[in-house]
């Protein structure tokens, strides 16, 4: 009986922690209205608006697609994260810089995530461009594949510039294999995280 008691307490206790992290259900998402037409974008090659390269990019119809994806991107972005991750962008973030990105599980019943870690890869593939960042847990590595412009993505900081490392390259895939070549130690990455959310309480103090 006293067993079936305290597993009982120790249920009700994990409910409560899981609702407490869980937030209201989110509104419906709606992408931005459209500005106006299609951008004619045409005569650029597609690396040129963030898309990979393709064999038939003169033919009309495919020029269509690439038209109707950046479109979808501006319209997905409302934070400015096409810039931070374009392709000659000057306030672009390069690979081997630290970035913390949050979202949340569900939009009915969200519960907000964060993950922090070096950005190792940038894949631009128009609306379906991704980032991949890399960081040790308990001294295991860990990789998560965050989509740039999902909605359950709610927010991507840049913690730590670097600049140069990448050489131009849109991955430093090295790191896999030989984290000790990194610009910055994965072991500070913990401590950039609590030092911006001690940034980000005083500065809600403030406003209050």
């Amino acid at each position: 009986m006293r067993r079936t008691s305290r597993a009982r307490s120790r249920k009700q206790a994990r409910r409560k922690s899981t609702a407490d992290d869980e937030g209201d259900a989110l509104p419906f998402f709606y992408p931005k209205p459209p500005s106006g037409p299609l951008p004619k974008i045409g005569h650029l090659k597609p690396q040129k608006v963030g898309l990979p390269d393709e064999p038939r990019r003169n033919r009309e119809s495919h020029q269509l697609l690439r038209a109707i994806d950046v479109d979808h991107r501006a319209r997905h972005d409302f934070d400015g994260r096409t810039e931070l991750f374009a392709a000659g962008s000057p306030t672009a973030v390069e690979p081997g810089s630290v970035l913390l990105v949050e979202q949340i599980s569900c939009r009915s019943s969200p519960r907000k995530m964060a993950f922090a870690g070096v950005l190792i890869a940038v894949s631009r593939k128009g609306l379906m461009s991704t980032i991949t960042l890399k960081n040790y847990v308990l001294g295991t590595g860990v990789e998560m594949v965050f989509p740039i412009y999902s909605p359950m993505v709610t927010r991507i900081k840049v913690l730590k510039r670097v600049e140069g490392f990448a050489k131009g390259r849109d991955n430093v895939y090295a790191l896999r294999d030989r984290p000790a070549l990194a610009p910055l130690s994965f072991s500070s990455i913990d401590g950039m995280v609590m030092k911006d959310a001690e940034i980000e309480r005083k500065l809600s103090a403030n406003k209050k």
